[in-house]
């Protein structure tokens, strides 16, 4: 008697640690690698704080930083119910991110940070259960749909990112990938074979040998400007958003000089494509608060 009453609260335990995880709780935090080629890497940061309420509907808020940890960017707004979790992003209507009900072989639309208001499909291939630093989770695995295969983790979401479900279903480059997920100062997920959670390789202020470049401020808040100073001749400089969308095309003075207006951009990571004499060119990260 005793060992089966011992079996049966084993079986309850070890079901609410794979089961009863939600997703919603201000305690989280996902560390997302940004990929940007040629130019490096960069860490952006999500946490889930704050509280809205939109047509007697309540909702978290969302918020990413791309300056580990210095200014916060809102995101959108996330509920959950009934082990469905749905974003709405600014300007946008309601659709599920997540829908951890889902088993092998069902099939739904969710949607993401980078094309809120489209449904993308996706297909279940698979449910397993993984451990990560001694908890069970549920997993999914998702169609890669001619991309790249997409994992759902229970309590984590997609290990592309908390709101990157099939990004490239949306855009091209770059490419993201989960690198870590804290519950408050608890480590419970890192990407194999790495060993750090905040990693960047794209400098603020570039400096190589005689190729010296230089924007201030930076960041710099919205509505004022950038200022970029070369002491080597510039022939073009673009303006990109984090997702690798052009943004514009800026113009360049005589003294090698470009001026940045940031009136008309919402706050986040940008990245600048700096040609420099024809055949090289140089990526720098700025940052609008």
């Amino acid at each position: 008697m005793k060992r089966t009453l011992a079996a049966f609260i084993f079986t309850i335990l070890t079901g609410l640690s794979i089961n009863g995880q939600g997703f919603l709780s201000a305690d989280k935090q996902w560390n997302v690698r940004n990929v940007f080629y040629p130019a490096g890497y960069s860490t952006e940061i999500y946490r889930i704080q704050g509280d809205s309420v939109i047509n007697s509907v309540d909702y978290k808020k969302i918020w990413v930083s791309f300056d580990s940890l210095s200014t916060w960017s809102f995101q959108g707004l996330l509920r959950e119910d009934s082990n469905i979790v749905y974003y709405k992003a600014q300007d946008a209507g309601e659709g599920i991110l997540y829908d951890f009900n889902l088993e092998a072989g069902d099939s739904a639309y969710v949607k993401n940070v980078f094309c809120p208001d489209q449904d993308i499909p996706v297909y279940v291939l698979d449910v397993d259960t993984v451990e990560y630093f001694g908890v069970s989770r549920k997993r999914w695995h998702l169609d890669s749909d001619g991309g790249n295969d997409e994992y759902w983790v229970e309590g984590i979401g997609s290990l592309n990112g908390p709101l990157y479900t099939k990004y490239w279903y949306c855009i091209i480059c770059p490419v993201w990938e989960l690198l870590c997920y804290h519950e408050g100062n608890t480590l419970l997920y890192i990407l194999p074979d790495e060993t750090e959670c905040y990693q960047n390789t794209v400098g603020i202020e570039e400096n190589q040998g005689r190729d010296h470049i230089t924007i201030s401020p930076n960041p710099v808040t919205r509505g004022n400007a950038f200022e970029i100073e070369s002491d080597i001749s510039l022939s073009a400089v673009s303006l990109f958003s984090a997702s690798g969308i052009l943004i514009r095309r800026l113009s360049l003075a005589a003294d090698h000089s470009v001026r940045i207006e940031t009136g008309g951009l919402n706050p986040g990571l940008y990245l600048l494509s700096i040609r420099i004499n024809q055949n090289k060119i140089r990526t720098c990260k700025i940052i609008i608060k």
